[in-house]
């Protein structure tokens, strides 16, 4: 700056472009150049000739030419400053193919690093073979090559290890992580992306991050899925996320589509729509780029063609400059313009590619069937009479047309500057030509890999898939078995079923073998990740298939391993796990140390899935005999947590919750924390039943601190509902929705948060609210196939607590239907048939039905004296109502007086409430002496606590008894 010869015009510029005040900084990267233009520089550069020759123009092009875009670049630089305020934030950039979405992203990352934040890039690609997670690979891994490895292991914190399973670098820079456990599939997800976003925003707090994601339409599902996860986690980092994609090529069924719905349910994204150039910034563009002043024909010309698309008008500029159409004599010259596109911009594209030498043109084509990025050394073998030297100067001929650009911070590695480069190139090539091109690559990079072919796995699975005709089916089955692996070791679980599923297929004609085996039992375990829970069965039969191979040829481990794959038990619902593991458990000596763990997994699933209590206790009892004989006190706390569990589904609360406090107390001699949030679950679900909120508060925190740290997806739903019974009990409205929300982000088809939404928000008298969230559980019935499980179960309860609460019942129907398919289910467990009971007890009370009324009330005389879970209903007020149904005024006081004792005692006012009004209504009907005053003080107490906890429902109700009783 203090240099004598630096024009002032220069110190002028740097200090805008450090200005604190955002208003007094250039707009955009363009300005600068535009700036830098205006300078005179001839003490260091110079003086560029008055016209531009061909190469300039192409370089003022490579340089950046921006024009327009003003809007949008506002909107995208508020996101910016949101998230350098600590609020972080996600931005879509949305059009067709070539709009500019990539070069606005540019610019508002050259934007960004003048602001002191740090950009990464992750770019998606349409072939296949891309490894899962690819543009978060890419992004993370510019991350941390270029970070000091004791920051880095700040940053990351234990999620380093996790992390390290799919960006490899990070072991590379930090040497002795360790190798995270084997989780069920949905767990080790659930910990990868925590591990990941927890990264992202401490890192953000040191500097401020801009990621870019581009290409959003082509990326694989898992980055997808992290992409929501992320997203949703925002909230205190200096984080933007900007996605890029092209809104024309995303069908209702594209996996983009569903990621985006579900965003802009939650509102986490801001969508900046992206359309042509006006006339004016084309006009621009061209002089821009050409060094002279635009004829007004040609800009109507352009832009008439274009219609503005940043890429049209790119290419054909490009064009006119190569052939020397926009020198000044020739456009002096010209009268009218005529720009021609037929077909869009390939036949451009194509022109363009006709100028290159034929040897230029043949060595783009293979590159265009290796994908979007290529390297030399994967070009090499397949260029055949080329020396190195000459296979230089052909890149080097593509690069000067700008038809492919060398990428940053990798020697040797080329992509097309854009997919339609590629696309057009591998268009041309006819079917047999493809194949045999994709045969060559596949063998040559085979060679290439040699040792590391593994790690390329997917890769070498594509192209001998699309050469299959020609190389057979042995090496697409090898690949994509190696592939499909490596992608559940990344809980990549979609592309693993992609990989699995094409090796399926590769062997279908061929008889079962030992890789047959391993490829079903990768299906299975990825069908068990990916399909929704009412078609886990599916996984199932797959796991089953690949068991009896292991089985029939004497391979015990393996299937013992299969048997033991975790699976959270279906309640009711027979899906063949209880039989796999009873024929993994005749593979194996009855009282070894294996049996027991079987055991104890059998005990739990029969018990839950089937119904079969009496066989669970006897496997239980054989499983805790193996564990003390053996001294395993790890064994010994996962049978008592199984066990605690299995009693909850039967309702033998004081059993669950003593083998549940057991479980814990081991906890300090073994280390098995997922056998710890299990006994801490089943206890809390227990302390909540028998009326223990001290228990229950204590044990649902401890629940949620360990499920934190585990990072498991399951656990810490599970975790964040328990803790919301707390608040639901006690009336806390906004700590309920808020760990409800939490809870179906993590799940948003889980008929336990639904059920409990809906209820939520029909309690406080959102009833708009409560019908989106009721309507969900009971589409949710609807996929289901029916059955004695939770899908049902929940709506046969919860649809008949709403219409008591609104008085609407156009859907007691389809309660009364979901009630008799569970209580008619041999296999329904005592819970499910609970849920079921209370939503017959409310119907017969709707309905006035007396007999219906003696029938359930004889059904839930064993469970006076407790509460059921999720509908938060006292069992002895349910009974009240019952008996007030029949006839039996007095009984119904009975248990009346019995639910005030029970809810007082718990401290569960919001069940308190409800009691209280109705014991006044029966009173009030009854009006035995004393009963007057006793309706007034109960109308009182109830309306005193609608009123404070927002029930206004029940508040309403309340006035209405109380304006009958005064009037």
């Amino acid at each position: 700056w203090h240099n004598p010869e630096c024009p002032r015009a220069l110190d002028a510029l740097i200090l805008r472009l450090l200005a604190k005040d955002p208003s007094e900084r250039p707009e955009s990267a363009s300005d600068v150049l535009s700036a830098l233009d205006a300078i005179d520089l001839k003490t260091s550069v110079e003086q560029p000739a008055a016209g531009l020759d061909e190469a300039q123009a192409l370089d003022s092009l490579a340089g950046g030419v921006f024009v327009g875009r003003q809007q949008e670049m506002g909107e995208l630089k508020a996101c910016l400053e949101d998230a350098l305020s600590g609020r972080g934030r996600m931005v879509t950039l949305v059009g067709e193919p070539g709009i500019g979405k990539t070069r606005t992203a540019r610019e508002l990352a050259t934007y960004a690093g003048l602001r002191g934040t740090q950009v990464l890039w992750g770019r998606c690609y349409e072939e296949q073979g891309m490894p899962p997670y690819w543009p978060w690979v890419q992004a993370i891994r510019t991350y941390v090559r270029e970070k000091d490895p004791e920051e880095l292991r700040s940053e990351m914190g234990a999620g380093a290890e996790d992390i390290a399973e799919i960006v490899s670098d990070v072991r590379e820079r930090l040497p002795g992580l360790r190798t995270p456990p084997q989780l069920e599939p949905d767990q080790a997800r659930f910990r990868l992306f925590d591990s990941i976003a927890s990264f992202l925003k401490t890192a953000s707090q040191h500097q401020p991050l801009v990621l870019v994601l581009d290409d959003l339409q082509w990326a694989d599902q898992p980055s997808l899925s992290l992409l929501q996860f992320v997203a949703r986690e925002l909230s205190g980092a200096r984080l933007l996320l900007v996605g890029t994609y092209r809104d024309m090529e995303l069908s209702r069924q594209h996996p983009l589509t569903e990621t985006l719905g579900e965003l802009t349910r939650e509102r986490l994204f801001q969508r900046v729509l992206l359309r042509g150039l006006t006339q004016e910034d084309v006009g621009r563009f061209i002089e821009m780029t050409s060094g002279n002043s635009a004829p007004r024909g040609l800009v109507e010309a352009v832009h008439s063609q274009t219609e503005g698309n940043p890429l049209f008008v790119t290419e054909v500029v490009r064009l006119l400059v190569q052939e020397g159409e926009l020198n000044p004599e020739k456009a002096r010259e010209t009268d009218s313009w005529t720009i021609r596109i037929p077909e869009g911009v390939r036949e451009v594209i194509g022109r363009r590619l006709n100028r290159l030498s034929q040897r230029c043109n043949e060595t783009l084509t293979v590159a265009s069937i290796l994908g979007r990025e290529f390297t030399m050394s994967q070009l090499r073998p397949l260029v055949e009479e080329v020396t190195e030297d000459r296979l230089f100067e052909l890149l080097e001929e593509a690069l000067a047309s700008r038809l492919i650009e060398e990428l940053p911070q990798s020697v040797g590695r080329y992509q097309f500057t854009h997919a339609l480069i590629q696309e057009t190139l591998a268009e041309e090539l006819s079917l047999t030509r493809r194949v045999r091109l994709h045969n060559r690559i596949a063998e040559a990079l085979e060679v290439l890999y040699g040792d590391q072919a593994e790690s390329h796995a997917a890769e070498l699975a594509h192209h001998f898939a699309e050469a299959q005709t020609l190389s057979g089916p042995e090496k697409v089955v090898h690949y994509s078995l190696l592939a499909g692996e490596r992608a559940l070791a990344t809980h990549a679980h979609e592309d693993a079923l992609l990989h699995f599923q094409r090796a399926l297929a590769a062997k279908e004609a061929q008889p079962a073998d030992d890789e047959t085996a391993a490829i079903l039992y990768g299906l299975g375990r990825a069908q068990a990740a990916t399909l929704p829970r009412h078609r886990i069965q599916e996984a199932v039969v797959t796991l089953c298939r690949a068991f009896d191979y292991y089985a029939e040829t004497g391979d015990v481990d393996r299937a013992v391993a299969i048997a033991e794959y975790p699976f959270y038990p279906m309640a009711g619902k027979r899906i063949g796990d209880a039989q796999l593991v009873a024929s993994a458990l005749a593979l194996v000596p009855s009282d070894s140390h294996e049996a027991g763990h079987l055991l104890s997994r059998y005990g739990r699933v029969v018990a839950i899935e089937e119904g079969d209590y009496d066989s669970a206790q006897e496997a239980f009892g054989k499983a805790l005999t193996i564990a003390r004989r053996e001294g395993d006190a790890a064994l010994e706390m996962r049978t008592l947590a199984d066990s605690a569990n299995a009693d909850l589904y039967q309702l033998r609360w004081r059993e669950c919750l003593e083998k549940g406090l057991q479980a814990i107390e081991l906890a300090h001699r073994a280390d098995e924390p997922y056998a710890e949030v299990l006994a801490r679950y089943s206890a809390a679900l227990a302390q909540n039943a028998l009326g223990d909120l001290v228990g229950l508060r204590s044990n649902a925190s401890a629940l949620l601190t360990s499920a934190e740290k585990l990072r498991d997806q399951w656990w810490l739903a599970s975790a964040l509902r328990s803790n919301g019974f707390v608040s639901r009990l006690e009336g806390g409205w906004q700590a309920t929705r808020e760990f409800n929300d939490r809870g179906l982000e993590i799940s948003p088809v889980e008929p336990r948060d639904l059920c409990t939404r809906a209820l939520l928000e029909y309690e406080v008298g959102d009833f708009e609210q409560g019908e989106v969230y009721l309507e969900r559980l009971v589409d949710l019935m609807r996929v289901t196939e029916p059955g004695p499980g939770l899908e049902y179960a929940y709506p046969a309860m919860t649809i008949p607590i709403v219409a008591r609460i609104t008085g609407e019942t156009s859907r007691l129907e389809v309660a009364e239907s979901a009630c008799q398919v569970v209580i008619s289910s041999p296999s329904a467990t005592p819970y499910a048939i609970a849920c079921a009971r209370a939503g017959l007890s409310l119907l017969a009370v709707l309905r006035g039905d007396a007999l219906a009324a003696d029938e359930q009330y004889a059904a839930l005389e064993p469970h006076q004296g407790t509460m059921l879970n999720y509908s938060m209903l006292a069992v002895d007020r349910l009974m009240g109502l019952l008996a007030h149904t029949s006839g039996e005024a007095d009984q119904a006081a009975v248990h009346f007086e019995d639910a005030l004792a029970f809810c007082r005692k718990a401290g569960y006012r919001t069940e308190l409430a409800w009691t209280c009004c109705d014991y006044a209504d029966l009173l009030r009907q009854r009006h035995a002496e004393g009963d007057p005053q006793k309706v007034t003080a109960l109308l009182d107490e109830s309306l005193a606590i609608s009123r404070e906890l927002g029930m206004r429902p029940l508040m309403e109700r309340v006035l209405s008894r109380r304006d009958i009783l005064t009037a």
